[in-house]
């Protein structure tokens, strides 16, 4: 397990005071990165070998998200492979040790080369795992449903990673932004759950569009494929 404490700044939150999304969608992904390096599933072992991670499902509770001003502490560990699937789990808490968020993700390795699936990428190797009572259940397929188009939006280069991909962060941003702030006035959201299933380039003009309903079913298409879905939970703020 590897634990962190993040301090909730003015670039963190919305204008509710609240954690924006992706702005703990980057503490997850940071964490993340740090702990490949203590466990050597890191750079030295993906990009130095022409190998990237990638994320293909991210799945959450918000029981509270926290507020600006706070110190909170994230612990994130590896559950037990999944042949070609590495699942990784988080826990956002307080300072008093309350459970703010739950969150469950899985991610696979990929050839540069091919951009195909790498079967065992670390030769073997295993990292230790955990597991502790009421994590986040590893992330489901999204539920589907008929959607119309609400905008169109350009990947643009200060949004891509150090892949030349869409970050898995700004998808986030896009998402939250199919709504205005009359919206998010009204509502909060409770339940998250994003199916990666596509990278997305530089330039690369996405569609996003809603089923305008609740459970929120949000997509995002690239040349009539999918390149996400979400199903988003909202409860009265």
């Amino acid at each position: 397990m590897y634990t962190k404490k993040y301090y909730i700044g003015s670039n963190d939150i919305d204008r509710f005071l609240d954690l924006k999304l992706s702005s703990f969608f980057k503490m997850m992904q940071d964490i993340a990165t740090e702990h490949a390096e203590v466990l050597h599933i890191g750079k030295a072992d993906t990009l130095d070998k022409d190998l990237y991670w990638v994320i293909t499902r991210v799945e959450l509770d918000i029981l509270k998200m926290p507020k600006y001003l706070q110190t909170v502490t994230l612990t994130t560990y590896p559950g037990d492979d999944l042949r070609f699937i590495f699942p990784r789990y988080f826990k956002l808490e307080d300072e008093e040790g309350n459970l703010l968020i739950k969150a469950s993700s899985t991610w696979m390795v990929l050839s540069h080369k091919t951009h195909n699936v790498v079967l065992n990428p670390f030769n073997g190797f295993k990292a230790p795992t955990e597991h502790l009572e009421g994590e986040q259940p590893l992330p489901a397929k999204c539920a589907d449903d008929k959607v119309i188009e609400v905008e169109k939006r350009k990947v643009r280069y200060s949004d891509t990673d150090l892949n030349g991909h869409l970050n898995n962060t700004k998808y986030i941003d896009y998402v939250i932004d199919v709504h205005n702030g009359d919206f998010y006035k009204l509502h909060q959201i409770k339940h998250f759950l994003i199916n990666y299933d596509k990278e997305l380039l530089n330039d690369q003009v996405l569609t996003l569009s809603t089923n305008n309903s609740f459970p929120e079913v949000i997509k995002g298409e690239v040349g009539g494929k999918t390149a996400f879905t979400v199903n988003i939970d909202y409860i009265d703020r």
